[in-house]
């Protein structure tokens, strides 16, 4: 049976570390690395750092770094035992799992198997019932679209799915957490009752969560599961597991309000739609929609609901560093209704024509002064300063008043949010404290020259480095690890950053790196000579202590001391 360790390298070899990132960043080549803005804390001009040769990332401006098992674990909130599960599906990899990791991976696992197993059941009970099939017919949804987006019916029973499950092996108490099973005071019942079901999937393909809508007027219109170990509306976006390569593609993502409005979209051609879970847009999806895309239309109802929901929706998105634009639908159409009404070329026609942000704002009714006081609260929220100046402009000129007004206000609007603002967006990451250069030189040297590692272990000690996360890495490479994917693999977060900011820092070099063997000792005399200093510097203050509290004895001890230090240099 393999090792543990070879499995991780089988499975770094057979994943592009800028393939998987892609998914989550948008990489630009810049020599022989690629970079993008960090998902980890909030920045305006790139410093993530990814290096296909080396199969590693680190951001210059937070300090992280690590392999496509860190990046994965940091991504999507997972143990690493998770993580490694997925990459090892990706990479064709079979796992042998050892008790423990199967444990730590076996409470989302059972969740995963028994929502795909109810949907199966779910669409299998659609053919079956001939008004939520005829409802789907009468909405221009296709039998190949049905099965494209998984659609089914959950049956007027009270149990129905209880018991087709429980022929499966699931127990009720997993049933119900899973959010498919609720406990009511004459037992556990069915969650979906007599509604056309929603399957709703993770960017892995998982079925994480289902949406049922009622066929006849039955409230809520619209029912979508409860949170659970493996679902979290406010991160997930409908649609996005099968739009994702056309919002790449395209650069622009269409965000929609409901189940249908997205399906019938797809319908049409345009596979970039996808819609919150309810239309209140969050943070994490703004975050998640950044990952593919550089652009968002909102395309929600024209009516007083969706108008609201479009406003906070553009904040969000703008401060998640997107630019946005709002299509705005004639009538009272929504666009499901206003596709299957007008057809493909019409609703093209209105994509090639978005408003504004500032033109949404002030194309509503009522007092233009306080609409005008919630647009600049809105674009107050971009931290794209270009695009700020470009919606003030627009704004003084819609208003018809002077440009300078507009920023004063915008300026007190800004002072407020600032003083009471709690975003849940990542916050800005104090630059990564400065290692003792001597010990980033003495480190990267040895992962140069690892066969140089026994003889420089002979020379210093770990307690010789001042730095704590640089005496952790020496430790490990005297132990015998030389190899720097190696060495990622076995440290912990902090170790990781120091080992990937020491690879990929073009400005951790030194024109003595020419000779690298010159370099080497210069380091360890440095090294030496940097922790001579500073023991002479503790005894002199000992010293005066000592002569402050007349301990002749122990001064004479202390002075004894300092005699042979200084004769060793």
């Amino acid at each position: 049976m393999p090792s543990h360790d070879s499995t991780l390298e089988e499975i770094k070899d057979r994943i592009d570390i800028v393939d998987l990132i892609s998914d989550y960043v948008q990489l630009k080549k810049a020599g022989q690395n690629w970079k993008g803005l960090c998902p980890f804390h909030a920045e305006k001009t790139p410093s993530f750092t990814v290096s296909p040769a080396k199969q590693i990332f680190h951001c210059f401006g937070c300090g992280s770094g690590g392999d496509i098992f860190t990046f994965l674990v940091r991504s999507e909130n997972l143990s690493f035992p998770e993580a490694l599960k997925i990459l090892a599906k990706r990479a064709g990899v079979t796992l042998k799992t050892s008790q423990k990791e199967a444990a730590e991976t076996g409470e989302k696992e059972p969740l995963f198997n028994m929502n795909k197993d109810a949907a199966w059941f779910f669409q299998q009970n659609l053919p079956k019932n001939s008004q939520a099939a005829g409802y789907l017919k009468g909405r221009g949804i296709s039998d190949e679209v049905q099965k494209q987006f998984v659609l089914g019916y959950a049956l007027n029973s009270w149990n129905a799915l209880l018991n087709f499950l429980a022929r499966k092996g699931y127990k009720p108490d997993m049933v119900k957490k899973a959010g498919l099973a609720v406990q009511g005071s004459k037992g556990v019942y069915d969650t979906f009752r007599d509604r056309i079901m929603f399957p709703i999937y993770d960017l892995k393909g998982d079925v994480i969560a289902f949406g049922g809508r009622a066929i006849d007027n039955t409230e809520p219109k619209y029912l979508n599961s409860p949170e659970t170990p493996v679902f979290n509306k406010r991160r997930v976006l409908y649609g996005l597991n099968l739009a994702k390569d056309s919002v790449k593609d395209a650069g622009q993502v269409l965000l929609m309000e409901g189940y249908l409005d997205v399906i019938t979209a797809h319908t049409f051609g345009f596979t970039n739609a996808v819609a919150p879970l309810g239309t209140a847009c969050t943070q994490e999806h703004g975050k998640l929609i950044k990952r593919f895309a550089e652009e968002a239309i909102i395309v929600f109802d024209s009516d007083e609901a969706g108008n609201k929901a479009a406003k906070n929706a553009a904040g969000i998105l703008l401060e998640s560093g997107l630019h946005v634009k709002v299509l705005s639908i004639p009538g009272k159409d929504d666009p499901d209704s206003f596709l299957r009404k007008k057809g493909k070329e019409a609703f093209q026609a209105l994509l090639a024509r978005p408003l504004s942000i500032i033109e949404f704002f002030m194309l509503q009714k009522g007092d233009k002064r306080i609409i005008a006081r919630e647009a600049i609260e809105t674009i107050s929220r971009t931290p794209d300063k270009i695009l700020q100046g470009t919606y003030m402009k627009m704004l003084s000129e819609k208003l018809n008043v002077e440009e300078r007004y507009v920023r004063e206000e915008y300026q007190r609007i800004k002072k407020q949010h600032r003083a009471g603002h709690n975003s849940s967006v990542l916050p800005a990451q104090p630059k990564p404290k400065a290692r003792p250069k001597n010990e980033l030189y003495i480190i990267k040297l040895l992962l140069q020259r690892p066969e140089r590692a026994g003889d420089v272990c002979n020379k210093i000690v770990s307690d010789d480095f001042k730095d704590p996360v640089a005496r952790s890495v020496f430790n490990r490479i005297k132990e015998g690890t030389t190899e720097l994917n190696q060495l990622i693999s076995q440290c912990d977060g902090e170790e990781k950053n120091y080992l990937t900011g020491i690879s990929l820092n073009e400005d951790i070099e030194n024109p003595e790196f020419e000779d690298p063997e010159k370099a080497l000792n210069d380091c360890i005399t440095r090294i030496k000579e940097n922790k001579r200093k500073m023991l002479l510097q503790e005894l002199q203050g000992k010293i005066r202590e000592a002569e402050l509290k007349k301990d002749f004895a122990l001064l004479k001890q202390l002075q004894i001391e300092q005699q042979q230090i200084s004769r060793n240099s």
